[in-house]
């Protein structure tokens, strides 16, 4: 068969520009998303761009306010039992009085209550701050998740869900590097930031987000509890895991920066080694992520937490800035891989109607790993950094196993609540 003449012209065959490819991998990405999608994605990177406080509580409580380390945990963990009240109230309140009430009370509260915090010079009223810190910091979580759930089908939700993540570690990675820097000027710099920007972010959300200020169901809302949620074996089981591996993802901001400090690393050198973490999620998300949310959630989860839990299972083998950060970059990997599809598997198995109060149960477990995370890692620590680091890698293994034993069950639960679409074929 011979070939067709040559045509001069361009065709759909020729070769597309690389700013082309690269603005049709962006569009692919983030297209179809509508206004309020996008006005809780730029408060999401707001509130995230000065949140200095949290990474650094541990090095400013013992070091600014001469705390011991044991008070320390204790006070972190009561932050931490604020951030299950937190979740919580989030996911009962995102059913009740909507999305935009609810993420403005959050973000705001969660400023002004930064700032009392770094105002506090009283043993007791640095811990009665610090909870009040937590019961107001994770209340937008549940509403900016049952937001995507409302907004968007099943195949859509991971993007969305992925760029929300991505906004948190665009600012993360922005605000590490320059907390880093601002400490060195003092704590007090960090807390004033922190709290503007959560300040600003609730601004955004209450002026950009009118239409999401009604109840999101209020018949459907009224029918059911968290009594239902909690008879849900399937979602207690999923969420087993996740404490498990919550529990070792939070020691990156706990314990972490104490196990640098016995390692002579200073203050703004955890901040760089940190914000290795955000600048891989920045830079790698966005080239993964439409591939590993096309692939079955579950194994992509598993992955994912076998991953991460060999990434902090090799910092058992570093003392230096450059393995320490070496580390981080390892398992972000599997963190990314892991928040590519987790919060979609709660959106896949949760009734329409308790969505709200199912993701608030799922924050809870994440609170719950905050809360024990610093209790479990600094004792670990105490012994060795070698059990601690030991002990992240085998309860990550313990998740994986846990989210493989799931599958069947998580499968059929999502092809009864989210059935696929049909399409019509156009007209000829």
């Amino acid at each position: 068969m011979s070939s067709p003449p040559h045509d001069t012209t361009a065709t759909s065959t020729s070769p597309r520009p690389a700013s082309s490819r690269r603005s049709a991998l962006w569009a692919k990405w983030n297209g179809g998303l509508n206004r309020t999608f996008w006005a809780v994605w730029a408060a999401t990177l707001t509130n995230q761009l000065g949140a200095m406080v949290i990474p650094y509580l541990g090095y400013y409580m013992s070091e600014e306010r001469h705390i011991s380390l044991s008070t320390v945990g204790v006070i972190l963990a009561v932050s931490g039992a604020g951030g299950v009240i937190s979740q919580l109230c989030g996911g009962l309140l995102v059913d009740r009085i909507g999305y935009r009430i609810t993420m403005t009370a959050g973000m705001v509260g969660t400023g002004v209550f930064l700032f009392l915090l770094g105002a506090a010079d009283h043993l007791a009223w640095i811990a009665v701050c610090a909870l009040l810190v937590g019961v107001m910091g994770d209340m937008h979580r549940p509403a900016s998740a049952t937001l995507v759930a409302d907004l968007f089908p099943a195949a859509e939700r991971p993007r969305a869900y992925g760029l929300l993540y991505w906004a948190v570690n665009l600012g993360y990675a922005f605000s590490m590097v320059f907390g880093g820097s601002l400490v060195r000027h003092g704590f007090t710099w960090l807390f004033w930031v922190n709290s503007a920007t959560c300040a600003a972010a609730g601004l955004l959300v209450w002026r950009s987000t009118g239409t999401a200020s009604t109840p999101r169901a209020p018949a459907a809302a009224r029918s059911g509890s968290y009594k239902d949620v909690v008879k849900d074996r399937l979602l207690l089981a999923y969420l087993g895991a996740w404490l498990a591996y919550g529990i070792v993802f939070c020691q990156a901001l706990t314990t972490r920066p104490l196990a640098m400090k016995q390692d002579g690393l200073s203050p703004s050198t955890f901040g760089y080694v940190m914000a290795v973490n955000a600048i891989v999620i920045v830079i790698v998300q966005p080239l993964t992520g439409p591939l590993l949310t096309r692939q079955d959630h579950s194994p992509v989860l598993i992955g994912g937490i076998l991953v991460l839990g060999l990434g902090f299972g090799c910092t058992a083998l570093v003392s230096t800035p450059l393995g320490y950060a070496c580390t981080v970059a390892l398992w972000t990997l599997g963190e990314i891989a892991v928040s590519s599809v987790n919060q979609a598997v709660i959106a896949s198995i949760a009734p329409e109607a308790l969505r709200g109060r199912y993701y608030g149960l799922y924050g809870m477990a994440w609170s719950t790993a905050m809360l024990t995370a610093p209790l479990v890692g600094t004792q670990l620590l105490a012994w060795g950094p070698g059990q601690l680091w030991g002990t992240c890698a085998f309860l990550c293994l313990c998740a994986a196993i846990g989210q493989w034993l799931l599958i069947p069950t998580i499968r059929t639960r999502a092809g009864r609540l989210n059935p696929p679409l049909q399409h019509t074929a156009p007209a000829a």
